[in-house]
């Protein structure tokens, strides 16, 4: 059984090798100063939500993401992707093959926001053909998409609120808990067998 990783976080504070941190806009953007904690595993991306941010604070976030995706403290990409419901779609667009070509750069899994896009991201992975994983965050959906997903070999990771049936029906090597700005689910905790993704070393 290998150890227990919470697998999205925005809790900055939470125990160096505990959870994959999701660094905040605030720190992306160079607005708070920030220095990573020994140990900690972070990921970094530019979240579909910020991307009604005006272009000039757009363009200084792409360049902030470069530098750092290629550090070794930042272990994923993300979060990212689409929502329908919030901020720029057709920014949106423009911004998500940046973050597919730093993942497959860097060898670091890319972590998902979808809001009513799962089409558009099928659509995509199918497009991109991507050697690394894309994990879902904080997956709701029902057992029909979830086998959807996982057929198109997308990973999937469950928080507070997720679907029982879609958790046990999703393989432990393609799931994942988190607790994004909650807890881990506790009823979760207790199962046998959560394995890291690929690339994700146990003694971090």
């Amino acid at each position: 059984m290998t150890r227990l990783l919470d697998f999205h976080s925005h809790h900055l504070d939470a125990p160096a090798g505990s959870a994959i941190v999701n660094l905040p806009l605030e720190v992306l953007s160079g607005a708070t100063q920030f220095a990573p904690l020994p140990h900690a595993c972070y990921s970094v991306g530019i979240h579909p939500w910020w991307s009604s941010l005006p272009p000039a604070e757009l363009a200084q976030l792409q360049q902030q993401l470069l530098l750092w995706a290629a550090r070794d403290e930042v272990v994923a990409l993300g979060e990212c992707g689409f929502d329908r419901l919030r901020g720029d779609w057709a920014v949106q667009e423009q911004l998500f093959p940046l973050h597919v070509r730093l993942s497959e750069a860097y060898g670091k899994p890319l972590i998902l926001h979808c809001v009513r896009a799962f089409d558009r991201l099928l659509a995509l992975r199918k497009h991109y053909r991507p050697t690394q994983r894309w994990v879902i965050h904080g997956f709701r959906g029902r057992p029909a998409l979830a086998r959807q997903l996982l057929q198109a070999d997308f990973d999937l990771s469950f928080g507070e609120h997720y679907n029982a049936e879609s958790y046990a029906l999703t393989p432990p090597s393609r799931r994942h808990i988190e607790s994004d700005e909650g807890r881990l689910p506790a009823a979760l905790l207790s199962t046998p067998t959560i394995e890291h993704p690929e690339g994700f070393n146990e003694d971090v």
